[in-house]
């Protein structure tokens, strides 16, 4: 009981970071660029975003313009525009599935190899 009212205390003084943990930013990266050589537009990715990724994350997220490079399956290097997706979430079931289908989407909807993804634990400060 003792240490749980310490714990209580020193979350009330800030001195431990309350539900530091709770929170994934989940990053993930859609190349533009098709495999037969045309690219997604700004208005199929705007289409996407509306039907494919707010329905999933309606309380928001951040989309950032890139340029990525990486190599293919057939060991060609691909330089190609990119959006970054980053979302704020809590870790949860739902949530992991409902990123695995928006990049599912992604990859049938625009034919593309694989979307990349990186998760990181994060403290959201208000």
């Amino acid at each position: 009981m003792r240490r749980g009212l310490f714990a209580f205390l020193f979350i009330l003084a800030g001195l431990v970071p309350a539900f530091a943990g709770d929170m994934v930013q989940s990053t993930l990266y859609f190349g533009l660029s098709r495999p037969d050589g045309g690219q997604v537009e700004e208005a199929q990715w705007q289409d996407f975003l509306t039907r494919d990724v707010t329905p999933k994350f309606p309380d928001g997220f951040t989309v950032l313009d890139g340029r990525g490079q990486w190599r293919d399956a057939n060991a060609v290097i691909i330089s190609e525009r990119t959006k970054v997706l980053v979302i704020v979430h809590p870790i949860t079931d739902e949530n992991t599935r409902a990123i695995a289908g928006i990049k599912a989407a992604y990859v049938k909807r625009f034919h593309q190899e694989s979307v990349f993804q990186t998760d990181q634990d994060v403290r959201v400060v208000e």
